[in-house]
């Protein structure tokens, strides 16, 4: 009887694994990444977004001052200048496993999907929490250390840690600046989820209270940043100042910051729904149009308690494939209604309020994918009895019109 051999694996794979399974695995409770609108073509070393942050200034009640070449000005142009970012995650499926499927490739197929499946699902979390940070990796602070148990800062951050997952800490004021730092071989042994604690193998050098963590690897070592820019980098807590906040995509957006990084509106004195609308009219002043909010579900929670009576459900669909929706509830605004959808990805104490048709996930070919330039999905691991299958993406979040969208101070 043959055996599954490595050419009747990759067969399987190619039917197993197509692109629209890959997607619905990617997004299945990934709002913001479902919804966001995809470009899969972003070849070339950079990609220039150009954006229109002023009008031309030619123009006066009198005839003779509008002419006046000394006082004209054109229109304020910038761009922009994207860079792809590499994420990777590679399944490794040990020989002993393929040959014991001798004659039953759809018991092998079973098997080894377990572990793709878990390397996509790691790429696709990484990446759906990406979309909500900013450039530099960071994932969770550490509010308190007790011999080998870590407390975060913000409980909710947790589900951004793994059982097994190594990590880095450095202090949280320098993320940019940041190198291996005092945590590495730190290793996650447990997690309680409810709490916003996990133990680890040891707590090695540096590590203390207030320092920043990151899996290995991601921390960006003083260079350009390795992660992707997601909302917090688009939109940031605090308005940029030119010439002191450093450039964003080769952009001092310190210029303007309301239109070249988004609109700020505190909604902590407020509930949730009175932070929405207040958010609304700012966006309304600045031309926008939203049409999706994303937060936290305990936030979500807590918008559907207080409107009780006044609920009203819908859904919104992926950007592109048609069976993978989710549940919102609308509000209404002065800019119009808008679609209120709970994310597990969107940290507490914060609420993104957007128009979608300025957003996109630029990448090159799907994200994420299976990488198989050579033509196969899988490959013979050379220091070791398997096989492994390597998953990743290139990609970077891209915005046309940061000034349409706005980030909500919630209270918590």
């Amino acid at each position: 009887m043959a055996s599954l051999d490595l050419e009747s694996f990759e067969a399987a794979l190619k039917v197993h694994y197509t692109d629209l399974r890959v997607k619905n695995l990617v997004y299945r409770n990934n709002p913001f990444l479902a919804a966001v609108p995809k470009y899969e073509y972003f070849g070339g070393k950079n990609l220039p977004i150009p954006v229109q942050f002023g009008t031309p200034q030619g123009r006066s009640a009198t005839f003779t001052d509008a002419n006046n070449q000394n006082v004209q000005t054109p229109g304020e142009y910038t761009d922009f200048v994207l860079k792809r970012v590499r994420n990777y995650s590679v399944a490794a499926i040990d020989n002993e496993t393929l040959e014991a499927s001798v004659g039953r490739p759809n018991a092998f197929m079973e098997a080894a999907a377990s572990e793709i499946d878990g390397a996509l699902r790691s790429l696709t979390q990484d990446l759906a929490g990406n979309l909500y940070r900013d450039q530099f990796g960071v994932r969770g602070e550490i509010a308190n250390l007790v011999v080998n148990e870590i407390t975060l800062t913000n409980p909710s951050d947790i589900v951004f840690f793994e059982v097994g997952m190594t990590l880095v800490s450095v202090p949280a004021a320098t993320p940019a600046a940041a190198t291996t730092g005092g945590g590495i071989g730190c290793t996650i042994d447990t997690i309680n989820r409810d709490n916003g604690t996990f133990t680890v193998t040891a707590v090695l050098g540096a590590t203390a209270i207030g320092d920043a963590l990151f899996q290995l690897g991601d921390a960006a070592n003083g260079g350009d940043p390795l992660k992707m820019a997601g909302l917090a980098g688009w939109l940031p807590a605090t308005a940029p100042v030119s010439g002191v906040t450093p450039d964003f995509f080769q952009v001092d957006r310190g210029v303007d910051a309301s239109r070249l990084a988004g609109q700020r509106y505190d909604g902590t004195a407020e509930t949730i729904e009175e932070a929405l609308i207040g958010a609304g009219s700012l966006l309304f002043r600045e031309g926008g149009r939203p049409d999706l909010v994303f937060m936290n579900p305990l936030s979500y929670s807590e918008l559907i308690k207080s409107l009780g009576s006044k609920v009203v459900y819908d859904v919104v669909r992926s950007s592109d494939v048609a069976e993978v929706f989710f549940d919102s509830v609308r509000v209404y605004t002065p800019s119009g209604q808008v679609s209120v959808v709970a994310d597990p990805n969107c940290p507490t104490g914060v609420a993104y309020m957007l128009q979608m048709d300025t957003w996109k996930l630029y990448s090159l070919g799907m994200a994420p994918k299976i990488l198989m330039t050579d033509g196969l999905r899988f490959l013979r691991t050379d220091n070791a009895d398997s096989v492994t299958v390597r998953c990743g993406y290139y990609s970077q979040l891209g915005n046309t019109a940061p000034g349409w969208n706005a980030r909500i101070a919630l209270a918590t």
